[in-house]
């Protein structure tokens, strides 16, 4: 786990990289894991875009966070040969686990248990980094915070954005487990 000091030392590298070298890293992944890259860069900013555009930029902005913190924590992205049913099948469990957590769509109870049971499992089996979406979050309440506007993006924001965290954590430990 990365300590807060840790994390906002890695964040503040992140804040003053140059140009070349945010795309030399954003070039990286649409090269690596160009289904990653269109999670981030496609379908799931411009919904944002049609909430709110200032939100939907510092969706784009805290992406490339997330992509910062993994490949300067962890080291290279890691190749999945076959990464676009990889990142599918990712997004469709992550989507049925996320839906279990929320009464409002109709699910049988056992399989909400099921579902939030494997949810949480499959979150600290992840090695999902707490303190980096608690920074993620803490940054799109407070951007939010100066315009009311901005307020209906907030829960997609942060939606899209645990997502794509859980996306990286998993990327990362498939890594680790090919290590060994």
């Amino acid at each position: 786990m990365t300590t807060q000091n840790q994390l906002e030392a890695i964040m503040s590298l992140g804040k003053v990289l140059p140009d070349n070298k945010i795309t030399e890293i954003l070039d990286e992944l649409q090269n690596k894991q160009p289904s990653i890259y269109r999670f981030i860069y496609g379908e799931p900013s411009d919904t944002i875009n049609l909430l709110n555009n200032d939100m939907a930029k510092l969706y784009l902005d805290l992406s490339f966070d997330v992509v910062w913190f993994f490949r300067n924590k962890f080291g290279k992205l890691p190749v999945v040969t076959d990464h676009e049913a990889w990142t599918t099948k990712k997004i469709a469990l992550l989507d049925a686990e996320l839906k279990s957590l929320t009464n409002e769509i109709p699910m049988d109870d056992k399989f909400r248990s099921n579902l939030q049971k494997r949810f949480v499992k499959r979150s600290l089996e992840s090695s999902i980094q707490m303190q980096l979406l608690q920074y993620i979050e803490n940054q799109v309440e407070h951007y939010a915070s100066f315009n009311r506007k901005r307020e209906k993006a907030i829960q997609l924001t942060k939606s899209l954005l645990f997502v794509l965290v859980r996306l990286f954590g998993d990327l990362y430990t498939l890594k680790q487990a090919k290590k060994a």
